[in-house]
């Protein structure tokens, strides 16, 4: 039986329009190809930068004279509005531990927070049972080492685990450790909605295969 349910946030609870970060970098003159920003990003997202080196190095590539501010800005575009699902996660967690399992950083982290105030993220989180930010924990997914981290912290058993995620990779990683996983399409599907039909019959399958 399925007792913790693990949640992405990004394309799951918040749209991600990296378009629009990249139209804004091109605008500031940003030098960086997408593998130099995907490596840079890499770094930051586990920690081993912090925001101000991560921006500054951003910022050194520029065709033109560009402040940490400005390219905080443009690396923020990339995100949308924080969806209210606190009646949903209300109703999940009468049931199920759940955690939020995501590869972020601290300025989108501090972004999201101000922009969907304090009411909404505090009733947000509150249903959750801890949240792993790969920049706090210092490892991100795919890595094995972030899926076995939440697994002792959360003292759960990988059969009793779905995880959620809209990343094929991340998926693959996780289903690799005996995790269940279901990979979420945020532009075509309602999660609300069809979450609860995936649990019941992950939960039908399991108990089908331990004989209850």
């Amino acid at each position: 039986m399925i007792k913790q349910i693990w949640f992405d946030f990004g394309n799951i609870f918040i749209p991600i329009y990296p378009e629009r970060t990249r139209k804004a970098f091109d605008a500031r003159g940003v030098q960086l190809t997408e593998e130099g920003l995907k490596a840079l990003n890499e770094r930051y997202e586990v920690g081993a930068l912090s925001t101000q080196e991560f921006l500054q190095d951003i910022a050194t590539t520029c065709s033109h004279l560009q402040s940490s501010m400005a390219v905080a800005h443009g690396w923020n575009a990339l995100l949308g509005k924080l969806q209210d699902r606190t009646l949903f996660l209300k109703k999940l967690v009468r049931t199920y531990e759940l955690c939020l399992v995501s590869n972020t950083n601290e300025a989108h982290i501090k972004h999201i927070k101000k922009e969907s105030g304090p009411f909404l993220w505090n009733a947000f989180v509150e249903k959750f049972e801890a949240l792993f930010l790969s920049y706090e924990i210092g490892h991100r997914k795919p890595d094995s080492s972030y899926f076995e981290y939440v697994l002792k912290h959360m003292d759960a058993k990988p059969e009793e685990v779905l995880f959620i995620d809209d990343s094929s990779v991340n998926i693959e990683a996780a289903a690799a450790l005996g995790i269940h996983t279901w990979q979420f399409n945020a532009q075509e599907g309602n999660i609300t909605r069809e979450l609860l039909p995936v649990l019941t019959k992950l939960n039908q399958r399991t108990s089908s295969t331990l004989g209850v």
